[in-house]
């Protein structure tokens, strides 16, 4: 280390003490090093007392406090989507969780009368397809109006109720399978399990962006019609038109295919999510409620 560098050093009182006193000694033989540490206690004094002649906030001190326990944006983002969840939970209909799980109580019981999963497999999808029709829109919320008068994004009030009903319909669902242990091995839970939430999400996601543009019954009719379609192939109706078999058949293999439902499924969602606010959403909205 040259005298310079140790100058910069001594004069920010940064050398350790055997340096310090090495240079000391240096210093005091040494005009051109004593003239420079002089210059550098000038700059510092400088400094000092220019920062002296302004005077602190009051508040700093507890600014400062604020801002070191205040919560991170990750905690912040969790507590505004929590309460967003809450918020949204309240103004929705009680009776869509009754029913919900009155439904799939009824299909469990018929599907273990007849010792047919397939049952399920049927109505799973149709009830949760059922229950996200109801969960926006003005002729389902009375309080549409206050609702959609907030700051908050039709998107996210969308995306939050979707996300509770969805979490329930999964869990009724799942206490449904399990239900099917009883005439089922243990061992073929995972298989039931995928036999049916993909078609659940596909037929949700559907009826979903179907019901903000053409109403709920609409979307009901339709996307009922199309998941009841695929069972036309094993029916007699094939026979009678045989050049359509191969079009029920490849029909009903995509509703057999996990990977394109889940695909297709939150393709879907995202287009709700992004449909809830568009003007002809809203155009639907205030013309029914007219």
């Amino acid at each position: 280390m040259n005298h310079e560098d140790q100058l910069i050093l001594y004069a920010a009182n940064q050398l350790d003490e055997t340096e310090r006193v090495e240079f000391k000694k240096h210093l005091a033989g040494c005009v051109r090093c004593q003239a420079d540490l002089h210059l550098w206690q000038s700059v510092a004094n400088e400094i000092t007392a220019s920062d002296s002649a302004v005077p602190a906030p009051v508040h700093l001190a507890d600014s400062a406090l604020e801002v070191i326990h205040a919560p991170s944006r990750l905690t912040r983002a969790f507590n505004g989507m929590t309460q967003l969840l809450r918020m949204q939970l309240l103004l929705m209909h009680n009776e869509l969780w009754v029913g919900s799980a009155a439904l799939m109580f009824i299909f469990l019981a018929m599907a273990l009368l007849v010792a047919r999963v397939e049952v399920l497999y049927f109505f799973v999808p149709m009830i949760a397809a059922g229950t996200v029709t109801l969960i926006y829109g003005s002729e389902h919320d009375p309080a549409a109006e206050l609702t959609f008068a907030t700051p908050i994004s039709p998107w996210k009030i969308l995306l939050a109720r979707l996300t509770l009903v969805s979490a329930y319909n999964v869990f009724l669902a799942l206490c449904a399978t399990a239900g099917l242990l009883l005439i089922l091995p243990p061992q073929a839970l995972g298989e039931l399990i995928l036999g049916w939430l993909a078609p659940m999400t596909f037929l949700s996601a559907l009826a979903l962006l179907l019901s903000l543009w053409i109403g709920t019954s609409n979307a009901l009719f339709i996307s009922y019609t199309l998941w009841a379609a695929q069972y036309l192939a094993l029916t007699s109706v094939s026979k009678w038109f045989a050049f359509l078999t191969p079009w029920l058949d490849s029909y009903r293999q995509f509703w057999q295919d996990p990977a394109l439902l889940f695909i297709f499924g939150f393709t879907l969602i995202l287009f709700a999510l992004w449909s809830a606010g568009r003007e002809q959403v809203q155009w639907r909205r205030t013309f029914i409620v007219g």
